[in-house]
């Protein structure tokens, strides 16, 4: 069934939204690694990084989410791609040092 102008005009407003959230997301990973980078000798790196990665779990999560909903309209770019792999791989090591705290 064709979409209507209706339909169309709110689908591609949902992939604005979901590229916006996968953004954002991306901007947060990336704020939390250099945020780690720049941390006193004194501060445990693996507390700080359980911590930070702690946070980051929903906003991971509804990225995931959001490139879900654009891989059913479309295939993902490149970039979109890996993205994907970093937060699943972000979301995996998360559960990792969850198991040694």
């Amino acid at each position: 069934m064709p979409f209507s102008p209706t339909n169309r005009g709110s689908e591609e407003h949902s992939q604005r939204d979901d590229l916006r959230i996968v953004e954002e997301s991306a901007a947060l990973v990336r704020q939390t690694v250099l945020s780690l980078a720049i941390l006193p000798a004194e501060v445990s790196l693996e507390g700080a990084a359980r911590d930070r990665l702690r946070d980051l779990r929903p906003h991971l999560e509804e990225a995931l989410r959001a490139l879900r909903r654009i891989e059913a309209c479309r295939v993902l770019t490149d970039q979109e791609l890996a993205q994907w792999r970093a937060f699943r791989m972000l979301l995996e090591t998360r559960g990792l040092l969850a198991t040694k705290a």
